[in-house]
């Protein structure tokens, strides 16, 4: 899609926290986070939603997902992580292109902390990269798989 915001910045065309990318899906960070790591894993090729992306493309943005909060909670000692998707208006979907949340739960407050967004700011966003990056094997291993 063209004016897709998701779209433009898997093309390149908008700049993002991007902190993996292979052909079939980029990950990158949510400018307005919940709680910091608060990623993005979005299908390369645009879909709607979870429902309309072929069986092969949901199964690599959720192996994808899982990878990351494995990350979050086996080797950065994340209390909890959020995997989420939603599909449609009425279940809060507000860019309509198929992706999937990762959010790191470090403060807890369940889902009404979910509502609790802050600006991404330069300095959270190259500590995430930062910790992220050294463990980019396991999102490969998992990749990999599907």
């Amino acid at each position: 899609m063209e004016h897709c915001v998701f779209c433009r910045i898997v093309r390149g065309e908008i700049p993002a926290y991007t902190v993996y990318k292979d052909d079939d899906v980029t990950v990158f960070l949510d400018i307005y986070p919940v709680d910091k790591g608060h990623l993005l894993v979005v299908s390369n090729t645009h879909y709607e939603s979870a429902e309309e992306a072929p069986p092969e493309t949901a199964a690599k943005v959720f192996a994808v997902a899982t990878a990351f909060a494995r990350i979050y909670r086996v080797r950065l000692g994340a209390p909890g992580v959020n995997i989420l998707t939603n599909s449609g208006r009425h279940a809060g979907q507000e860019i309509f292109h198929f992706h999937v949340h990762v959010i790191p739960r470090w403060r807890g407050g369940g889902w009404r902390a979910l509502l609790a967004r802050h600006r991404l700011t330069e300095d959270e966003a190259r500590e995430v990269l930062g910790l992220l990056e050294q463990h980019l094997d396991i999102v490969k291993e998992y990749a990999s798989r599907v």
